[in-house]
Parts: structure tokens; sequence; C-alpha cells
């Protein structure tokens, strides 16, 4: 990075710096996305929470196309200072020092304050404080972004330079200067009038100032207002500082009876270790000891009040395994003042999500001096009704002692915010089922910390109060083996090392079913790792062998089971019908079909059940975990009509069908050879040209695949041979041979099972250039052969120009010369006569390659001219590459080296990325002219790139670059 770091201003109008150097963010929302980034930094924040950082709830459809355009903008920003912001296929970070970041120093250095007044120095504390407080600019923090993540940090930080004010007056006062603190804190009062502290410093500074009477005055405001509007009476240690006053007694004046513990904030220290065990290290270790047992509460009757501190967490899991970045997101939250104070942990039932945030917290205990509070929330408990608002404040506050709670929920949530506004403590809001059931529990501001856990992905928190999410995943093969060897044994799973990861892998990786398999292990010395795995591999039973008996918590079902019931009819019945989807994911315009809904209901239902962890979502498609899989198609067996099933796998093959065949329907010159019906009322993916087409379905190859194997399981043939057919372009550029060769076999069995001769045809021409392309010549004539006898009596003229070139290239692959040119003369004279464009094309382009292995070069250039006009008039890019390919090499027989190379490299730029088996070619043709100029080197190079490719697609070409590399050998080549 240039003269300088990087330095971003957070405490006003957002502002970044490379050394004296602004840069220019762009606009207010592609800023607001670099503010997340910068008070997120070094952390990794999904697209999805940038989207609800920015947005909010309701962002447009746009929304992520305006995220990739922004991040463009942000980097074209940093071009001249070096590369500080991150991508990864979760999403953005920005590298950002300490430092760099205002809210941070300011922080760093109020810690520094609190130091000082500790060891009594309290001048220099007070200096600390004005330099910490210095870091705020003039104008609202991040002024005129928009978003809530933006807004949270607005109030954040007022709240931490209120708070900066507070501890500076507190020393001021301990100085015995009440003059300046009752000068300064005038106007914060009259902004923040429920603030009982700062109107408690206000009143001693006032009282020690010889102005009693104004500070009784503040004391009846404060008890009216109280009363008014929040129905509860000032708090005891502002009672008692009234009490005070009246008395004329000095000693209790002191307003550090209304402050927390002051001691160094463990959080905001430049060194902090919130780990109350000897080990400094916050990662877990994979094999943990017991989380510590924090000290009990002390009995109320033993202490008063005011001083009783909870410590509710619950003991943590003794075999707690990984989760490492996972703990680090949350650490970060807690320790990052200018970010959110609320960190969500979410996912799938079953997934950890509890034992993460006990461990979290106890990690985390010796920061938050003022207690810790747990209240499990029930969300989604089998056996109690989730538990209300009203029902969890009365549970904290009665943990902090409060003797009269009022009855009124907004009453209860308004006296909680009060007695937490200035307490340091951290509070655990487990099994949450809404964004509504937790809201009313969180503190209104101040320097406490919330864990929330929850199935659901709670936007409203995220979007209203910036809050961090964290949603940790299934565990990796190593933690799930040290979750077995933890739980199970070494020796056991030494001796059963194979079966043990094999029985991971069967449990989907998830803690929970990991720990009920490792249980079943370990009822019995006879019973061995193998055995349960055996039971596993049943997918049917799967399930069933879940679960440990008579208890409905350790069972996948049953946790399944929890979230499925909590859905709404529509959501529940979306579930279902994805439980029939037999490939890994779904697009949610192929859901849309599926489901039988218009695009934004669809995306709406699909997001829902992302929402609840039911479905996981990567790259725009969505998809299930296999035990969630499992239990979805259970679910549709039992609660799904049989025509209802079939009615909706129908739709989502025909909506695949359409999709593939919209390039046929736009193009005249190529016809189909079965006919679609015009009505079909669902949203298509648009796919571009033919790059992208292939693109497409190799994307989509492991749904499509599955899917036809379904649709012969239904009685769907007419679907399996129409999706064999209109894969043929995906399979010549870049599948997998050996896969055509399979799906060519399941479309023939499905045309003879309906008896259609035209599929019937068609297939064994595609099946021949799949033999071709593995170099089974024989069995590739043989085809073809078959093909023409079913073709004489149609009257398919393009199918029968179609066989013959392709008979007459696979003779010429044979060598057999004279009984391929003239299928190719007859196939090229019938295509003119047609006036299909297409079939010319191609046709010409089989003549011109027998004319280059000929050795006719001029006849070769003749003809492979005419077939690349005829190419581009019909837009057929792979078929243009292979035109050129031809002439390069007929340009390199006639010594025309330039010639060749530009012909060579023409065809490498329309091949793009998606037509490998064009590219490879293209490569080894100008590795051949390269070899031809003596330069070695340069022609090794590209031959080994294209060898890798043909490789990967299993063609018959490899022993030919093979071959030519060998006669390459001894020269160093990449």
């Amino acid at each position: 990075m240039e003269n300088g770091r990087l330095r971003v201003e957070t405490l006003g109008p957002l502002r970044a710096f490379v050394g004296d150097r602004e840069l220019v963010l762009g606009p207010p929302k592609q800023r607001a996305v670099f503010a997340v980034l910068a008070l997120c930094r070094n952390n990794i924040v999904s697209r999805d929470d940038l989207i609800d950082y920015v947005w909010g709830e309701a962002p447009p459809a746009t929304a992520t196309g305006n995220l990739h355009t922004y991040m463009s903008g942000l980097r074209r920003a940093f071009d001249q200072v070096g590369e500080a912001l991150d991508s990864s296929g979760s999403g953005y970070s920005l590298r950002l020092g300490a430092d760099g970041l205002d809210v941070v120093v300011a922080e760093r250095v109020a810690a520094r304050a609190r130091a000082s007044r500790a060891d009594e120095d309290r001048v220099a504390a007070v200096e600390a404080f004005d330099e910490a407080l210095a870091c705020w600019r003039p104008g609202s923090a991040l002024g005129g972004l928009p978003g809530p993540f933006a807004a949270e940090h607005r109030a954040r930080v007022a709240d931490l330079r209120l708070r900066l004010l507070m501890e500076r007056a507190e020393v001021l006062l301990e100085l015995g200067r009440p003059t300046a603190v009752a000068e300064q804190l005038q106007d914060h009062v009259r902004a923040n009038p429920y603030h009982e502290r700062l109107r408690g410093l206000l009143m001693s500074a006032l009282h020690r100032s010889g102005q009693t009477a104004d500070a009784l005055a503040h004391y009846r405001e404060l008890r009216k207002l109280l009363a008014d509007d929040l129905g509860i009476d000032p708090s005891v240690e502002s009672q008692a500082l009234h009490a005070s006053m009246l008395a004329d007694s000095t000693a209790p004046v002191l307003a550090s009876a209304l402050a927390p513990a002051l001691a160094p904030d463990p959080l905001l220290a430049p060194d902090p270790n919130p780990n109350p065990n000897p080990n400094p290290n916050p990662n877990p270790n994979p094999n943990p000891d017991p989380a510590p047992t924090p000290d009990p509460a002390p009995a109320p009757s033993a202490q008063p009040e005011s001083l009783v501190r909870p410590a509710q967490l619950p003991r943590g899991d003794a075999n707690f395994v990984g989760r490492v970045e996972a703990i680090h997101q949350v650490m970060e939250a807690a320790r990052n003042a200018g970010g959110p104070q609320i960190a969500l942990i979410v996912g799938a039932g079953g997934i950890g999500k509890t034992a993460l945030a006990i461990r979290c917290a106890h990690l985390l205990a010796a920061a938050y001096p003022d207690g810790q509070l747990h209240v499990n929330l029930r969300g989604f408990d089998p056996r109690q009704p989730a538990r209300t608002s009203a029902d969890a404040l009365h549970h904290l506050l009665a943990s902090v002692n409060v003797k009269k709670i009022p009855d009124g929920r907004d009453q209860r949530a308004g006296l909680w915010r009060s007695i937490v506004r200035d307490k340091r403590m951290l509070i655990v809001l487990d099994n949450a089922e809404s964004a509504e059931q937790v809201e009313d529990l969180l503190p209104g501001g101040g320097p406490s910390f919330v864990i929330v856990t929850s199935r659901n992905r709670l936007s409203g928190l995220s979007v209203r109060y910036a809050a961090r999410r964290v949603a940790p995943g299934p565990l990796s093969a190593d933690e799930s083996l040290t979750l077995l060897f933890t739980a199970i044994g070494n020796g056991r799973v030494d001796g059963e090392l194979a079966a043990a990861r094999h029985l991971a892998e069967l449990c989907d990786h998830l803690p929970l079913a990991l720990r009920i398999a490792a249980e079943q292990v370990s009822a019995g010395a006879e019973v061995k790792i193998g055995d349960v795995a055996h039971d596993l591999e049943n997918v049917r039973g799967r399930l069933d062998a879940l679960r440990l008996p008579d208890d409905e918590l350790s069972s996948v079902r049953g946790v399944l089971s929890w979230s499925y019931t909590r859905l709404d009819t529509k959501t529940a019945r979306a579930f279902r019908l994805l439980g029939l989807v037999p490939g890994v994911g779904i697009r949610p315009e192929a859901a849309a079909a599926l489901l039988a809904l218009a695009p934004a209901q669809a995306a709406d239902t699909l997001r829902d059940l992302a929402g609840q962890h039911l479905l996981e979502t990567t790259a725009g498609s969505y998809w299930m975990h296999d035990l969630t899989r499992f239990y979805a198609e259970e679910t549709s067996r039992l609660g799904e009509p049989d025509d209802s099933r079939q009615q909706a796998l129908e739709r989502l093959l025909e909506w695949y069908v359409r999709t593939l065949a919209q390039r046929y329907r736009a193009t005249p010159s190529i016809r189909l050879p079965f006919t679609l019906q015009d009505d079909f009322p669902y949203e298509l993916v648009s796919l571009g040209g033919q790059s992208e087409r292939v693109a497409w379905c190799a994307q989509e190859w492991d749904n499509i695949a599955p899917l036809m194997r379904a649709a012969q399981r239904i009685g769907r043939h007419d679907r399996v041979w129409q999706l064999c057919y209109l894969l043929f372009e995906y399979f010549y550029a870049a599948g997998q041979a050996r896969d055509w060769v399979e799906t060519v076999r399941l479309g023939m069995r499905a045309a003879d099972q309906l008896r259609d001769r035209v599929a019937q045809a068609v297939l064994h021409n595609h099946l021949s250039v799949a033999y071709s392309r593995l170099g089974e010549n024989d069995a590739a004539v043989r085809e073809l052969h078959s093909a023409l006898r079913i073709v004489e009596d149609l009257g398919e003229e393009a199918l029968r120009i179609s066989i013959l070139g392709n008979l007459a290239s696979t003779l010429r692959e044979a060598k057999d010369y004279a009984a391929a040119l003239p299928h190719a003369e007859k196939a090229v004279a019938l295509a003119r006569d047609s006036g299909l464009i297409y079939y010319e094309a191609g046709t010409l382009d089989v003549l011109c390659e027998l004319y280059v292995e000929l050795g006719e070069f001029g006849e070769a250039l003749r003809v492979g001219e005419l077939g690349q006009q005829a190419a581009r008039s019909c837009h057929n890019a792979m078929l243009e590459a292979n035109i050129l390919i031809a002439l390069g090499t007929a340009e390199h027989g006639l010594g025309h080296a330039d010639t060749a190379v530009e012909h060579f490299q023409e065809a490498l730029r329309l091949s793009d990325s998606s037509d490998d088996y064009h590219a490879a070619r293209a490569l080894f043709g100008l590795a051949k002219v390269q070899h031809g100029q003596g330069r070695q080197g340069p022609a090794g190079g590209l031959a080994a790139r294209a060898l890798v490719l043909l490789r990967d697609l299993d063609a018959e070409d490899v022993d030919e670059v093979a071959e030519f590399l060998r006669g390459l050998d001894g020269l160093d080549r990449p």
C-alpha cells in the first residue's frame, strides 16, 4: 500500500485515508458497504449479511447485482493503494490494522484511562479520556449513510461517547472539580432524560457545587418521567443519592455509587484474554476439559439488592470439538465496541448452536463482572410451548433480584433496559423462535453483550440492530473424527479408522448425529463402529437409526420435526415437494415450477425455509444437508398425495426441457425432433450464447442426471430422451465422454419404451459421436448404420443429413478416407438442397477435415471458408471453432504459419472457458506451428495444456498429443 497504512474514520462522516491522501469511496450505498467491512475488519462478511446491513428487511431484487457493482467500485478506489479488499466464496473482508480504525483507537485509549484511574493517577486518566473523546469528528457518525448497520453504529458510538463522558465526569468529581462536571453534563441530560447514572452525576455535581435545590429538582423530574412514561420508580442508587442530599451528608454523595465496577475492561485492553481458564488461548482444544462452573450468585438475603451478580451459564460440553472460526467471530463481535453487541448463532437443528454459545459465554465470562444470564426461550422445544417475552423478562428481572416486577410486558421491558443499561453483563438467549420473541429482552444500550441462538436467521435482529450473524456448518472430517475419538475412545476408533470416517460421512458431519452414533457404539464393547455404519447405509432407515430410545431430544428425526411442525401450511407443503428433488440443489426458477408458484412467491418460500435452516443457499442455488433431505423425502411420502408428487416432478422436468430447448426454438435453422406446447406459465433461465449454455449445463449436471433417472421411474420416458437430446452441445464441448455414453443409453431405453423411431434414430446418431470421442470408431459406425436404417422411411431429411455427415466424420477418424468422401459429398449436397444453413455448415466442416487429412489443403481452404461463413450466419461458435481449427491446419500444411496461428487463436477465443474440447485442439494446433518453427519450449507448454484438457474429457486425442510430447523429450516444459 502506497505511502502509509489505511486509516478509516467512523466517529463522524465516513472517510478513508492512505497517508495524507483521502480515498474516494463513491455513492452512499457503496460507502455503506465499505463502512460495514471496515467495522468488521479482518472478518469475512457474507453477501447475505451485507445486503441485510445496507438494504434492510426488504432488499430489491437487484441487491446482489448492486453489491457486486459496489465492490467493483471499491476495488477501483483501492487500485493505486494496494489490495486491501479480499473476497472468498462466502463474502468479503477488509484488511485493516487496529490503529487504522478510529473507534478501536478510542476504546484502547479509554482502557488506558481506566487503568490510570485504577492506579489513582486521576490527572492522567482525565487526559486519556480527553484523548479518546477527541477521536469523534464534527457531524453524525456515518452521517448520510443508509441502512440498519450504519444506524446501529450511530447509536452505539453515541452510547460509547456518553459512557466516556460520564467516566471522565466521575474522575473530575474525585479531583474536586464539580463545577466543570455540572457545566459539561447539562446538555447531555436533556438529550437522555431517562439515564439515571448520567442524571445522578449531574445531581452530585450540582449538590457539591452548592446548587442543591437544582439537584433536588432534577431528582423530582426524573421520578415523574419514570413514573409517567415507564411506570417505575427511580433505582435504589438514585433514591439513596436523593436521601443523602436531603440529609446534606457528603459521604454517600460521590457519584461512584451510581457507577459499575471500573476496573480495566478486559475486552478493550490491548492484549485481551477473555478465557477464565489459565490457558490464554481462546481457540478450543479438540478434547477440552469441562468448562469451569461459575461462582454461584449470592443469596438475595445475604447482600443488598443492587449487588446481586447472576452466574447462570450451564456447564459447557466436555467433548466440545472444533468451531475455531465461529468462536473467533463471536469473540470479535464482543471486542468490537464500534460494531454490533449482539451475536446471532444460527443454524440447523443438531448443528451445535447451544454448545457453541455456552463455550463462547464461558470464554467471555470474566469480561462481564456484573453477571452472566441464561434464558432458554424454548423456541423449538417439543415438550413445552415457546416462552413469551413477558415470561422471559420476568426471569431476567428476578435474576437480578428485582423484588417488585411490573405486570405489563412493556413495563417489564422498560425496567429491564433501565437496570442493564450501565451494567456489563453477558446474556445468552438460547433457542429463540423469532426476532419478536427476543427484541424486548435486549438491552437498550450500554456495554452488555448478548448471544442469541436460533434455527431461524432472525433477519429482524440483523437488520434493526446490525447483529453479527455466525452460522456454524457441519464439522470438518477431522473434527468429526476427533469427536468420535473423544466419545468412543482412542483405541476403538484407531482399530476401525476407515469405518469411523465412513460413519462420520453417513452422519453428515452433524454433531448431534455423531453423538447419537457414538453413544450407540459405546453402549457395549461388542458393538462395532462398522456395524453402526452398516445400519446407517440404508437410506430409508437412517433416521430410524439415528436416535436414542426414550429420548426425544436425542433424535435427528425429532430435531428436524420440531422445525417442520413450526412451518405454516404452504411452506410445509413446499418442504415436502422439495424432498422430491433428486439432485444436489435447485434454482429459484426451477423451484417455482416444482411448487407451482409465481417467481416472487417461490423465492420468498425458499428464503423462509433457508431462514429456518431447512435449506442452505450457495451461489443462487438452494440445497439440503443429506439428513434433512432424507427427512423431507419421508414427509413427502407420508404427507403428500401421489398425484401431487407426480405433477410436481413433471413440472420440474418440463422446466429443464424448456430451458434447454430455448436455443433451438429461437434458431429456425435447427428443428427440434419433438414438439412442445406453447403454454408454460413458469419463468425459465435465460441462457445467452453457447458458452453460457454449456457452462449452465455443467453447473446443473448433478441435478439433471438424477432427474432423468427419476423421470424413468415415474414413466416419463419422453422427458428422458428429450433431455438426452438437448444435452448434446454440453457433452460435445465439455462433458465426460463415458458419462455421455451412459446418458444416451438411458435415453435409448426410454425411446425403445415409447417405440419412437425418430427418437431412436436421433439417439443412435448421438451415441455414435460419443463413441467416436472415445476412439471406438467401429461401435460408432454400427450406431450410424442403425440410424440410417431407421431414418430411410421416416422422411426426416435433416436427420438423414446429420447421420451421413457423422458417418463421414467417423470413417475419416478411422482413416478410411475412400469410404468417407462419398458420404461427406452426399451430405453437403443434401444440406444445400434443403436450405438448412446449420446442416450446410456442419457438412462443409466434415468435408473440410477430410480434405485436410488427404493433404488437399487448397480444397480444404475453399470448402472451409464456405463452412465458416455458414457457421457464422447461424451463430454457432462451436462449429465455427471446429472449422477454424481445420483451416489453421490447412494453412500450416501450406507453410502459412502466421495465418495458421490467427485461425487457431480465433478458435481458442471462440471456445472461451466452456468448450474445453475445441480449446484443447486449438492449443495443440498452436503447439504444432511452434514446433515447426523450431520453438520447442513453447510447443511443449501449449501441448501440455492441451493434454490436461483432453485427459479431463477422456478424449481419444490424448494419445496423439502425448505422442507429440514424447517427441519433445528432454525439454523443460510446464
